[in-house]
């Protein structure tokens, strides 16, 4: 039977899969647009060519935010703030070995492990802020994207795109 705090960890991780993917369609298709702009004869002194390029390494970039984000799911670094209260250590023996696989690390989850051992195992201590840092990096990806978004509306609204 799934406890709610593994139910969490699995909405978690499809939020993960899901963003990987959104990600790599953005990525592609301003890759592609940024291609279209490069190559056509129209187009090859537009600054609307190094907008593209930037949102496709802006975006490209993000991944690795994305990666440092989901690294360690959730429900382990809870067991740095709230030790043995940890929604952790509700979990079955099997959903607790899955959850640590999912951690990236090598070592292999005894029975019963104690918050010290995880926290010096995963080294909760020296990481960075990753889940604030993803939040806020959310906020300005999207800020650059509206920006973008505006500026390439306008200079289509005014010139079509002509040089």
């Amino acid at each position: 039977m799934k406890t709610e705090a593994f139910t969490q960890f699995l909405k978690e991780e499809r939020l993960y899969r899901n963003l990987t993917k959104i990600s790599k369609i953005l990525s592609i298709g301003f890759l592609v647009i940024y291609l279209y702009l490069l190559f056509s004869s129209r187009y090859t002194a537009s600054p609307l060519i190094v907008v593209f390029n930037y949102l496709a390494i802006f975006t490209g970039f993000s991944g690795l935010i994305r990666f440092k984000y989901f690294e360690v799911p959730s429900i382990l670094l809870s067991v740095l703030e709230l030790g043995n209260q940890s929604p952790f250590y509700h979990l079955s023996l099997e959903e607790k070995r899955y959850v640590w696989r999912k951690s990236g690390s090598e070592a292999d989850l005894s029975e019963e492990p104690n918050p010290e051992w995880i926290i010096h195992t995963l080294r909760l201590h020296d990481r960075f802020p990753w889940k604030r840092i993803g939040k806020v990096y959310l906020g300005f990806y999207l800020f650059v994207i509206c920006i973008s978004v505006y500026y390439l509306a306008s200079v289509y609204f005014e010139t079509g795109f002509q040089n």
